[in-house]
């Protein structure tokens, strides 16, 4: 109860009225535990806050939201990218793994004709009984191969030479195909007009950078080996039902999709 009397009251300041705290609003920054979604519901509210006529926001707060707002696109289409890019890693590292067997038997063989050329020592000739070898499972290559070899005797070291430059062509093909492209077969004959001369281009940009020392910036393809760790270990937490029910939709034969 106050012991001011009425008439005195009028007298006495009262207390300030205390301000209301302002609370700044502070941007979270970007990080990569993030998921798409949250990256993406963080850019939508960004954006309404930088763009609302009622926000008032000083220039060094709209400056930091601005900046994570950057951040947070950089983030979503960095992931996007990426998934892109483990998706036709995945879809298409069957093809490569084969073609990559195929053309890594073409350059050792045309490697080992080339030495023989050299030493004048012939290479599929038995010397006690003239007959010819039979191959090895690693000389051993398809009937149909566009890059069959002839015997060493028949080539010139100049063009052994050539035809061991484009095969090193072909494995750097294999290898450093753009990662966000549908990976065009080396080897798969009746393709379109575009489709070969896509394949014809990006084949001679990657020759190009092979030969002035550039290669080594473009980035590599998936090992088949690591696609697969990562299928298998995420199978292994779903149920059987559900694997199987997506082993049946992806059943589209479709190595040399395009």
């Amino acid at each position: 109860m106050s012991t001011v009397h009425p008439s005195r009251a009028p007298n006495i300041l009262s207390a300030p009225a205390r301000k209301r705290k302002k609370h700044k609003h502070k941007p979270a920054p970007a990080s990569t535990s993030l998921t798409r979604a949250q990256l993406r519901k963080k850019i939508r509210d960004t954006t309404r806050l930088l763009q609302s006529s009622t926000s008032k926001l000083s220039a060094t707060s709209r400056s930091e939201h601005e900046r994570a707002l950057a951040a947070y696109e950089h983030e979503l289409a960095s992931q996007q990218t990426s998934s892109k890019s483990a998706a036709l890693a995945k879809r298409y590292h069957m093809v490569r793994f084969f073609e990559r067997q195929k053309a890594t038997r073409a350059l050792n063989r045309l490697q080992r004709q080339l030495d023989a050329l050299l030493s004048h020592t012939p290479t599929t000739t038995n010397s006690t009984t003239g007959k010819r070898k039979r191959p090895t499972s690693d000389e051993d290559d398809d009937e149909d191969d566009n890059d069959e070899v002839k015997d060493s005797s028949d080539l010139s070291e100049e063009t052994l030479r050539q035809r061991i430059d484009d095969a090193k062509v072909d494995l750097a093909y294999i290898s450093h195909f753009p990662p966000l492209e549908k990976y065009i077969s080396l080897y798969r004959p009746g393709d379109s007009t575009r489709t070969n001369d896509k394949r014809a281009r990006i084949r001679a940009d990657i020759a190009a950078r092979l030969a002035d020392g550039t290669l080594d910036a473009l980035p590599a393809a998936t090992p088949a080996a690591a696609v697969d760790k990562k299928a298998s270990t995420k199978k292994a937490g779903t149920k059987r039902k559900d694997a199987e029910a997506e082993d049946g939709g992806d059943s589209d034969g479709g190595f040399f999709e395009f």
